[in-house]
């Protein structure tokens, strides 16, 4: 696990010129958060913080590449504004959360099913006085109002229990329901589904919030776990492109956006309204990240 998140952390883009740094800071700062008994409070964005400990494997990503999803963050901070309301579906510790209500000051909704998780959420919202513009939800979210197990032990990648899986670890039941329930009083600006192959089932509770014109972003994980349960990662791109989104790769430093012929193999950015998405990065207010403004 250790190599593979060597390779990774050498691999992003924004350690490719200082690879030493890049590694001098993972076992310095990876021996603290593993000796240190409390929660540890790393710098991130501008003002915002990230409060860290052991075994928090996506926070201490962030801490060790500075943006781990590098592309999609700085999109998310380029294009959200204050009057936005950013959706995050599978919150997890609340990096893209942070990001949006923290950094680029929009509102933000934000769903964590396990229980454990959804605490360390609520205390990096709480650290960065970001009540009043964060509603947290303790539950998951699909295509129903049902019950399912997830996994509960698995960190980043706790996910529904297939039930063609043979899982052997810890699980817990949650509570799920559809978007279209649980926002239909609300104006969904960006939706962000990272829930671990069950997106389609997201997006297939969803259709009167996707059917809405100020949707106009969703980013999702596209890494081909979604082909694991029913609906697989063709089905979810198909249905995307019928609804008018289109996919995109993003270029944060020279403000591009590049369409893509297919998926990203680990995010994509679907996009509609293209002239009004670019618009917006392109009049956003530059974001101070390590001594620069992107």
């Amino acid at each position: 696990m250790k190599l593979k998140t060597i390779k990774t952390i050498l691999s992003h883009p924004l350690n490719q010129n200082n690879k030493i740094s890049a590694l001098v800071t993972f076992f310095t700062r990876g021996v603290i958060i593993r000796l240190h008994r409390h929660p540890i409070v790393y710098p991130f964005v501008e003002n915002t913080s990230l409060v860290v400990e052991k075994g928090m494997s996506s926070a201490e990503l962030q801490i060790y590449t500075g943006l781990y999803d590098l592309h999609e963050m700085f999109f998310l901070m380029h294009y959200l504004r204050p009057e936005d309301t950013f959706v995050d579906v599978g919150a997890n510790v609340g990096v893209y959360t942070v990001l949006a209500a923290g950094v680029a000051g929009s509102k933000a909704i934000s769903f964590e099913p396990i229980p454990s998780t959804y605490s360390k959420l609520l205390r990096n919202v709480v650290y960065n006085g970001l009540q009043d513009r964060v509603e947290l939800l303790n539950m998951g979210v699909g295509d129903k109002e049902e019950q399912l197990v997830f996994s509960n032990s698995l960190d980043a990648t706790n996910h529904v229990i297939n039930t063609e899986e043979n899982f052997q670890g810890a699980t817990t039941k949650v509570s799920v329901n559809s978007l279209d329930h649980l926002l239909a009083d609300k104006t969904v600006s960006f939706l962000k589904i990272d829930v671990e192959g069950f997106e389609a089932n997201v997006i297939n509770g969803a259709p009167n919030i996707l059917n809405r014109s100020e949707l106009k972003v969703i980013i999702m994980e596209t890494n081909g776990l979604s082909d694991q349960y029913e609906f697989g990662q063709n089905y979810l791109h198909d249905k995307l492109l019928g609804l008018g989104f289109l996919p995109y790769s993003y270029d944060p430093f020279q403000r591009n956006l590049q369409k893509l012929t297919n998926t990203n193999p680990q995010n994509t950015i679907y996009l509609r309204d293209i002239d009004f998405v670019r618009n917006r990065i392109q009049t956003s207010r530059k974001i101070n990240f390590r001594k620069q403004l992107i």
